[in-house]
């Protein structure tokens, strides 16, 4: 199984990375990676609306993470809630759900019917999120609204028991909640 962990923090190394790596480091048998959008090069959606045909125009770094989403089993999206999402994680998430969006209507406009020959690229691929929170209070409607728009593109959420206080030190649990995480992205890849 192949994971691909997507960290939307400002931060290189910050603890949406700490606790998104400790959990793949304890899912066995797995393979994974992590792209920290910090250091790529990700720029705002133009609504040109020529991704409707392929791959979006923009000359950055997000077509490269679309392509590992696409080979990867289940995605691990993790981030910290500032005052919501983190400006780099929502602009990567504007950018995913508007390829999405052109694609499926021919264009940023909802005019008429969505495509009934639009085959979501990434339907069913399951998916879980981590909201980091310095005080562990106040990350539902960041996890809320991320989660809509992710499963507006036809992802899969995982739903899991976060444990929403954890601190770093209590790794036995967390690696016990990643095993059961692996065991649901098994169990949804049947």
């Amino acid at each position: 199984m192949k994971l691909l962990a997507i960290i939307g923090s400002q931060r290189k190394d910050g603890n949406s990375y700490l606790l998104a790596k400790e959990a793949l480091e304890s899912v066995q048998e797995t393979d994974y990676e992590i792209i920290q959008l910090v250091e790529k090069k990700i720029e705002f959606c133009n609504l040109c609306a020529k991704c409707k045909a392929g791959d979006c125009v923009l000359k950055d770094d997000f077509n490269q993470i679309l392509d590992k989403i696409q080979e990867a089993d289940g995605i691990v999206f993790s981030f910290p809630k500032y005052f919501s999402l983190s400006s780099k994680f929502l602009c990567f998430l504007e950018r995913l759900v508007m390829i999405h969006h052109c694609k499926e209507y021919h264009g940023p406009g909802k005019t008429g019917k969505p495509d009934q020959n639009f085959s979501p690229p990434f339907k069913g691929k399951p998916y879980c999120i981590f909201v980091v929170s310095a005080s562990g209070k106040g990350g539902e409607e960041p996890l809320r609204l991320a989660a809509y728009e992710i499963e507006r593109i036809g992802m899969k959420l995982i739903l899991h028991d976060s444990g929403l206080s954890l601190e770093f030190s209590q790794k036995e649990k967390i690696k016990e909640k990643f095993s059961k995480i692996k065991k649901a992205l098994r169990t949804a890849e049947r």
